[in-house]
């Protein structure tokens, strides 16, 4: 074998490892990058969320100051800046028991409450967090709070009943009676809920959104013969759906009033 052909073969194999070399670079790079996509979709299971106060961080256990906890999360990568079309749908589920124990006549009421509010987290590249719109909405009250309402129920249940195990007055005619009549209420409900979020002007490169839910739950009850009320609010399964479009420009969107 000459020089020449010696010469030939080591350009040959310097050819073939850098060759090598730059399809193992290549598949790393690939898979370290996220492609720009039109689309994007997460789906989850059953998801416990901490019976929070309806107006305060209590009973939120780890789950944050606040309570909300991220149930879906997903990225989507924007060559240029443009539009999120976002619809977040799960299964809610509320249930409710009021206990109303009353005598005498009285007015005894217990009532219980259970909500689930959801909104949508944009971390743009950069690391800025804004949140898609609507971000606020109001509940069954018309009380205006963080989130949107997939359910909110409030039960009330009130009773005057005279009682039981009676004894009459002989003198005074009067009735009073030893043992309270009770009335109970639960409700047990699941049904599935779905929203659509815009996120406008969302930065090119790859963004993460999160789709946020927080669930309230509270119970109160007057009088003295010993009603009660519990709640509690979950959710099961959920999805969303990301889509990237063009939204025409100024499109403030129109309230209908009833």
């Amino acid at each position: 074998m000459n020089k020449q052909s010696k010469q030939r073969i080591q350009l040959k194999t310097v050819s073939i490892l850098v060759g090598l070399l730059a399809g193992l670079g290549g598949m790393n790079a690939s898979a370290q990058s996220l492609p720009s996509s039109k689309a994007s979709f997460a789906y989850t299971s059953l998801t416990v969320l901490p019976p929070c106060s309806s107006g305060s961080a209590t009973g939120c256990a780890d789950k944050g100051s606040d309570g909300w906890t991220s149930i879906l999360k997903q990225q989507l990568k924007t060559a240029n800046q443009k539009d999120l079309f976002i619809n977040a749908s799960l299964q809610c589920g509320i249930v409710t028991d009021t206990t109303v124990k009353s005598t005498n006549g009285s007015l005894d009421t217990a009532e219980a409450r259970g909500t689930v509010r959801v909104k949508v987290k944009i971390t743009a590249p950069s690391g800025a967090v804004s949140y898609a719109q609507p971000s606020t909405g109001q509940d069954a009250t018309n009380t205006t709070g963080d989130g949107i309402v997939f359910c909110d129920r409030v039960q009330t249940l009130k009773a005057k009943f005279s009682g039981l195990n009676c004894k009459a007055d002989l003198t005074t005619g009067a009735v009073t009676c030893a043992d309270p009549e009770e009335l109970q209420l639960i409700l047990k409900t699941l049904n599935a809920n779905a929203f659509n979020f815009v996120a406008p002007g969302v930065s090119s490169g790859v963004s993460t959104i999160e789709v946020l839910a927080r669930s309230s739950a509270s119970a109160s009850a007057t009088g003295t013969n010993g009603s009660l009320g519990s709640a509690n609010a979950f959710i099961g399964a959920g999805s969303v759906a990301i889509e990237e479009v063009r939204m025409i420009k100024g499109n403030a969107g129109e309230t209908i009033s009833f």
